[in-house]
């Protein structure tokens, strides 16, 4: 009985162990080609060196005042790029961040770009870089996270680029942001930083990976982002949806930070964390425009050209008229709004107090508008007169004016049209 119970107890830990590994395998490379869709950016560190056409090698230098405290450090050897923060690593910018220490690349430079801290100067210029931004995809990685314990994270996020001004309202989605102490789990976030088309407040989630120990052994991160969602995978099968999405052009960051926000570090030196590939698809044919009917607080009615009187109205127009349905064009950090019935814009050319729409040069300020949020309401500056739309005359006609920012006649709201 004693003999039996010995042999039961070996095959049930030969079994345990072989379940054990076949959890804790690395997850093998996807093919580069992807059915339905066409690679648009790929990186897979083969060589020595860092492609210096495609990432800067500084973490947002524009903030530091020592240049080279945001200078990454890092390796690139067998197809595999090592971030590494070392015990003499030093902070990037002690005067307003603290102690955090960060080794990290990106795909996107400007001034004034990603201001999480709005008592931070932007320290000095940097030339503008753009290796790559895009807007929808497909985003893979293939990664090894850091198994140094203590405070610190590691990350693969991206920021937008439309807002370049000194707002810097450019949303966030961080597809990996990790902490060393929580090594079985996957942290997920998004953000819109005054971005009034995406979250007004963080979502996300950190919870248990379906399987393996993503310190221990490469995975595979990915995240599809179309114009309404972003949908995150873990090793090919879905892992969360976050149920909005940016709609603006976003860089990329790929970096191994401490003491930001994820705890205070341990003395294990150096910490790293090992980088497969980076990868973008975009769909075959493309991705569908967004459209959105724009209504108004005050009067629950909606923008249209219905009527063609040259004049941007405000109505009840059925949720499937295309003349009630607008979309956005990005250009020199503000919007022009198009109609999708005849393809005009919304301007203020003849300064007739009232919106217009027309065919109007891109270039044109008055075609041209800044979106403002307040009270969970998006209020719509125009460039050149520096006035706001709004229904204060209720004349059915939309006016553009100096209305105060609590008036609901100058509050809007975007709802996306199902295509």
């Amino acid at each position: 009985m004693k003999n039996r119970f010995i042999w039961s107890f070996i095959i049930f830990l030969m079994l345990f162990s072989h379940v054990q590994n076949v959890f804790a395998a690395d997850v093998p490379a996807n093919p580069v080609t992807k059915s339905g869709y066409t690679l648009d950016f790929q990186d897979e560190f083969n060589g020595t060196s860092l492609s210096s056409s495609k990432w800067l090698d500084y973490y947002l230098p524009h903030w530091a005042s020592n240049r080279e405290n945001a200078k990454a450090r890092y390796t690139i050897s067998g197809g595999v790029l090592t971030e590494r923060l070392d015990a003499d690593t030093p902070s990037w910018n002690p005067q307003y961040d603290s102690t955090v220490k960060i080794s990290s690349i990106q795909t996107y430079e400007k001034d004034w770009w990603h201001r999480f801290n709005y008592s931070m100067p932007n320290d000095h210029h940097e030339a503008d870089f753009n290796g790559y931004s895009t807007k929808y995809g497909y985003f893979e990685i293939r990664a090894k996270e850091s198994n140094a314990g203590g405070g610190g994270h590691q990350a693969w996020w991206m920021v937008g680029t439309e807002d370049t001004s000194s707002d810097s309202r450019n949303s966030e989605i961080d597809i990996i942001e990790t902490f060393f102490s929580k090594p079985q789990t996957w942290r997920i976030a998004a953000y819109g930083w005054g971005d009034p088309n995406f979250l007004s407040s963080w979502e996300g989630s950190e919870d248990l990976v379906p399987s393996g120990t993503p310190s221990a052994e490469y995975h595979i991160y990915g995240m599809e982002w179309t114009p309404t969602e972003l949908k995150f995978y873990y090793d090919n099968q879905l892992y969360k949806t976050i149920n909005q999405a940016p709609q603006m052009k976003m860089g990329m960051i790929l970096g191994i930070y401490t003491d930001a926000g994820s705890g205070e570090h341990n003395n294990v030196w150096p910490k790293t964390w090992n980088v497969d590939y980076v990868r973008v698809w975009k769909k075959d044919g493309g991705y569908p425009t967004s459209y959105y009917r724009i209504k108004n607080h005050q009067t629950g009615q909606y923008m249209n050209i219905k009527d063609k009187t040259g004049k941007v109205q405000y109505g009840t127009p059925a949720a499937t008229d295309y003349s009630s349905q607008w979309s956005k064009e990005n250009t020199d950090g503000y919007i022009r709004y198009k109609n999708r019935l005849t393809g005009e814009y919304m301007h203020t050319e003849d300064l007739t107090g009232n919106v217009q729409y027309g065919n109007v040069a891109v270039t044109t300020w008055r075609s041209q508008w800044k979106e403002v949020s307040v009270s969970g309401y998006t209020r719509l500056l125009n460039r050149d007169t520096g006035q706001y739309m709004h229904t204060e005359g209720l004349t059915g006609a939309v006016q553009y004016g100096a209305v105060p920012e609590t008036y609901w006649t100058s509050q809007w709201t975007f709802e996306p049209v199902a295509n």
